[in-house]
């Protein structure tokens, strides 16, 4: 029996506040753990003019997506998506990187590049569905000496 699921798109998707860092951390840790991103360093993503959304369901915070933009380069970086356990599989994270191929074409970039473990099949599938090539290995990028693709997108 084929049962099709309806990707699960956020109620809603706002910038991230600085009242939302204990969720956001909590999702971080979940997601990344020694990877994972500190207060002080979630503190500055929020404060930076860079775009950190995070994304609503069920009335909770559901998960978040960082993109730095920077002056005078055609490519936009997504820094990190995280979806809380809770509401994997559910669609959230196709969203988000769809909502960055529509921020990264209107603001003018050509290119959108990531970084993510080789280990997190789902993610690179993701990626892959959406377009992204991976152009490079990186050897023992993460903490724990996992390596990790540099995958792009042309916008």
């Amino acid at each position: 029996m084929n049962v099709n699921i309806t990707p699960m798109a956020p109620e809603n998707t706002v910038e991230a506040r600085l009242e939302h860092l204990p969720a956001i951390l909590q999702i971080e840790q979940a997601c990344f753990g020694v990877d994972a991103f500190n207060r002080r360093q979630m503190r500055y993503l929020i404060q930076s003019q860079n775009p950190f959304l995070i994304a609503m369901a069920e009335k909770r915070i559901a998960g978040y997506m960082i993109l730095l933009k920077r002056k005078k380069v055609s490519m936009l970086r997504l820094y990190a998506i995280a979806i809380h356990p809770d509401f994997r599989g559910k669609g959230l994270a196709s969203s988000l990187v769809d909502k960055a191929i529509q921020i990264a074409s209107a603001s003018g970039f050509s290119k959108i590049s990531l970084e993510v473990r080789t280990d997190n099949h789902a993610a690179v599938s993701l990626y892959r569905q959406k377009g992204f090539e991976v152009t490079k290995q990186l050897s023992q990028y993460y903490k724990d000496g996992m390596e990790g693709y540099r995958m792009v997108l042309n916008v």
